[in-house]
């Protein structure tokens, strides 16, 4: 093994876990700040719109980060992993090409959006809006393809050791990149929902509560009950897109969903294993709990299905399975995320008073408000680790991506340097915000 290759994968987890929390925030605050400018424009609501407002300016903010974040890691793909794209950048450097001009989209029509508060006709100036959501989707949506494509490849054929029937459009718009992207997007709008909510919840924790229910904060509790709704809308579409991710991986990635369950052998009536760990002898040591047939449902829907264990793959060409025990954390956290969704819904229904519990808004402010994010970057994690030890599965190993001319221990200390630089940056940029905010005449907070 090349000297710094863990090291290596070490720094890009986490340039790759950092940057994905703004990416998600960058991409869910555009939908927030357009349906309350809708809302705003159609009720005449000036407070709405000062909320939008707000929340414009937190998504600038964002945006410049994970502007700054996703660079880095551009860096690190071209300093610690050029194998990739010395192998691949024929096929799927027309992605990196599309992500430049969205990213202009996203630029140039957030500027205008910022600018032209009051400015133009409220209708006009929305449209704007959109076409910022339009960029950043359109960018996480050819981002995601490049890594869809290394996690299966495609639009190619190698002949005599050579490209050849190149498909740029097909390698693109391919059928992991469809599943990963539509899996992801509604995780990102859960887990930065939550935590926006997370953060009114906050601010009514920290609320004497004797002025919990004075008309000041009338607009916190009709914010979070929005949020909330938007949340539940995204984890219905998750859970549908969860069973078809786990129909493709059956499918398609078999080793990897073998590694997320434990699957030793291949068989039908596959149970799903939840619990346990790897006995490093194919067996699983601890408690868990295997359900009969299920696995072979989850993978097409009938009992009979035939699922591929690990005894189809050699073992060398196995991914960790330490990822099982990262499945069923992720799989823990969604159910608090149902069941939090579910009770707040409970309550508001039979119990509105209960809203305004401090206990529950303390656990849900500091606390429950952050596992979207946590189960996103599992995700992320399984995706990732699940494709070892490939960089680009069936073709180029991770080692072989690596780079064979730096030494990444001489300057990769720099890339989580960066971060925390960024991260500092970032927090004292929202505090100052938010407290201008709260100085501004008629501010929302």
């Amino acid at each position: 093994m090349p000297e710094g290759l863990n090291a290596a994968r070490v720094l890009m987890s986490d340039s790759l876990g950092f940057h994905i929390i703004f990416v998600m925030m960058s991409l869910t605050l555009p939908i927030m700040v357009l349906w309350f400018e809708a809302m705003a424009i159609r009720r005449k609501d000036k407070k709405l719109l000062g909320v939008a407002k707000f929340w414009s300016k937190l998504m600038t903010l964002i945006v410049v980060t994970g502007v700054l974040s996703g660079t880095i890691i551009a860096l690190q793909m071209s300093l610690v992993w050029p194998g990739i794209l010395q192998f691949g950048g024929e096929v799927i450097g027309l992605p990196f090409m599309f992500e430049t001009y969205f990213f202009l989209i996203e630029a140039i029509f957030l500027g205008l959006y910022m600018t032209t508060w009051d400015r133009v006709k409220p209708w006009l100036h929305w449209f704007f809006g959109a076409m910022v959501f339009l960029g950043a989707t359109g960018s996480a949506f050819v981002i995601t393809s490049v890594n869809g494509w290394m996690n299966l490849p495609t639009g190619f054929d190698i002949v005599d050791g050579q490209f050849a029937n190149v498909d740029v459009i097909g390698a693109m718009f391919s059928l992991t990149t469809a599943v990963t992207f539509f899996h992801s997007m509604p995780g990102y709008y859960v887990a930065a929902g939550l935590l926006l909510a997370g953060a009114y919840a906050v601010r009514l924790f920290l609320t004497k509560k004797r002025d919990l229910d004075s008309s000041k904060h009338k607009l916190d509790y009709f914010i979070i009950q929005k949020i909330m709704i938007f949340v539940a809308i995204a984890t219905v579409f998750s859970g549908i897109t969860a069973d078809i991710t786990g129909k493709y991986l059956a499918e398609h990635e078999p080793t990897k969903l073998a590694a997320l369950e434990l699957h030793y052998e291949t068989q039908d009536n596959a149970p799903f294993i939840y619990g346990g760990v790897s006995d490093g002898n194919g067996g699983i040591s601890g408690p868990y709990i295997a359900i009969p047939s299920a696995l072979s449902i989850l993978a097409c829907n009938s009992p009979d299905c035939v699922v591929e264990g690990l005894d189809a793959t050699p073992v060398d060409e196995q991914p960790p399975l330490y990822i099982h025990t990262l499945f069923d954390i992720k799989l823990a956290l969604v159910g608090v995320i149902v069941a939090t969704v579910l009770l707040y819904f409970v309550l508001k229904k039979w119990r509105p008073s209960m809203l305004k519990n401090k206990l529950l808004l303390g656990v849900f402010g500091f606390g429950i408000s952050i596992v979207g994010i946590v189960v996103v970057e599992l995700g992320w994690m399984m995706t990732e680790i699940g494709r070892q030890p490939w960089a680009v599965r069936g073709y180029v190993t991770t080692e072989e991506a690596f780079t064979k001319t730096h030494d990444v221990t001489q300057f990769g200390y720099l890339f989580p340097l960066a971060y925390v630089v960024l991260f500092v940056l970032t927090v004292w940029a929202v505090r100052v915000l938010v407290k201008r905010e709260k100085r501004t005449k008629g501010g929302v907070l």
